[in-house]
Formats: C-alpha cells, sequence, structure tokens
C-alpha cells in the first residue's frame, strides 16, 4: 500500500497510526510550511499576502488584531498585578479561538517598576495562563535567573518562549534547558550564525518585533544567507516549531 508515494504495506500498525495523525495535523494546523512565520509583531504588515502569517502582541486595552494575537501586560506599561476586571478581560480574549498565547508579559531590569513588583505581575498573569492552559510569551531583559526561578512554580505551564532573544549561545542554551523557546531578534544577525550552529533548531523562531525597517521575509533571507539553511526549509521548521508549541 501506497501513501502519498511513501510505501507503508511493512510498516508496524503503530507506525501506520503515528504516520496519519502526523499527516492529519499538518492538513488541519493553521501554521503551514509554505508561509513565512513572524512569530511576534505588533501590527500587521503583510495583511495582503498569503504567505505570510503574522502573531500580533497586543497589551492589555488597546486595540487588537482582527487575525491571530497574543494578549497580555507588557511590564513597561503595568503598575500592578492583575485586577479583578483585568482578569475577566484577559480570560475573555485567551478563549478566543484566534487568540494563541499569553503575553507579552515578563521582567525588565532596565526599565519599569522594581524587580519584587514585576515578579508579582508576572505571576498574577502566570495564573491566567496556567488556568486556561494557555503557552506564554515572554519578554525578558537582565532578568533571566528571576524568570528560571519564577518558571519552577509554575510547572503546568508547558510552552514558554522568550521572545527578542539577542544574548549569546551560551546562555540561549541554558535556557532552552530550562525549557525555554527562543525567538530570535532580528537586528543582531551578526549572531545568527552561532545561534543556527550551536542551538537546536526545533526550539527557535524568528520575529521582526515591529522594529523599523525589518520585513520578515527579509529576516528568513538574511538568516539564509548567513547559515546556508535555505528558506524553504527554514520555513518548514519555523512552522513545525509553532505547531509544536501552540498545539494549532
Amino acid at each position: 500500500m501506497r501513501n502519498n508515494g511513501i510505501d507503508i504495506s511493512a510498516a508496524p500498525f503503530v507506525e501506520i497510526i503515528h504516520y496519519h495523525k502526523i499527516a492529519l495535523i499538518m492538513t488541519q494546523s493553521i501554521f503551514k510550511d509554505d508561509q513565512f512565520l513572524d512569530f511576534h509583531t505588533h501590527r500587521r504588515c503583510h495583511e495582503d499576502r498569503d504567505n505570510v502569517m503574522e502573531i500580533v502582541s497586543v497589551h492589555l486595552g488597546k486595540e487588537r488584531s482582527k487575525k491571530y494575537f497574543t494578549i497580555g501586560l507588557h511590564p513597561w506599561w503595568t503598575e500592578a498585578t492583575v485586577s479583578e476586571t483585568q482578569r475577566e478581560m484577559l480570560t475573555s480574549l485567551l478563549s478566543e479561538a484566534t487568540c494563541l498565547a499569553m503575553g507579552e508579559m515578563g521582567l525588565d531590569n532596565l526599565k519599569g517598576l522594581s524587580m519584587s513588583v514585576q515578579m508579582d505581575i508576572l505571576r498574577s498573569q502566570l495564573t491566567i495562563a496556567q488556568t486556561l492552559n494557555k503557552p506564554v510569551i515572554i519578554h525578558c531583559v537582565r532578568a533571566y535567573y528571576q524568570l528560571i526561578q519564577i518558571k519552577k512554580e509554575f510547572p503546568i505551564i508547558r510552552k514558554w518562549c522568550v521572545h527578542g532573544y539577542g544574548r549569546h549561545s551560551t546562555l540561549a542554551q541554558q535556557l532552552i534547558d530550562q525549557g525555554f523557546y527562543l525567538s530570535l531578534m532580528p537586528t543582531v544577525s551578526v549572531k545568527y550564525i552561532d545561534w543556527f550552529e550551536s542551538l537546536p533548531l526545533d526550539k527557535l523562531f524568528l520575529e521582526t518585533d515591529s522594529m523599523p525597517n525589518t520585513n520578515i521575509i527579509d529576516v528568513y533571507s538574511n538568516v539564509s544567507a548567513l547559515t546556508g539553511i535555505s528558506i524553504i526549509d527554514l520555513k518548514r521548521q519555523m512552522n513545525s516549531n509553532a505547531r509544536e508549541f501552540f498545539e494549532k
């Protein structure tokens, strides 16, 4: 018997089931291998293109994307733990089919309130994500030790991603070892070679973060030119990672 050109007549029954399960997931997934995935941005720039998928990060209270989005309270603009009203709003938005994760939220040692207050604010949001079984998108600036400690407090949350990562590969591997995915900062292309040579590709994402003069298609082209990985393979890998991370 052949399925899409693959002979599976001699395959064990379990392997046949596994093959069909993978095929079904890829068919039904919102993440298609021929799309350029922008894992984290703040506005849609390619609404007219079917081959670009943008996940828009929205701060609670601001107008959100009409397509796929994440929702949270950014540490720069948040002054207190989640109120009951905010909890109800977040719960409602996170329950929408096109809301893929909670965030961005996190810790910033260079901007915002004291670290202890930021940690409490983050915990108050993670409690909601944990209840709703949502992945989380994290903003982290020079607070990785604190972030790792907080992650240990929420073991039920299985999928964590630090977006805008721009540090060295040693710290990156330490974060991956702690269970984080990393979405790479688009303005530090000099590090792409090191990241893609030394880190597991199934834990990485590419993004624009809506930075000036940054186009997700150019980001993929840049990574491909620097690493030798074809754009086709990059798109396939990023979308495969997204299917695993978001379970969509």
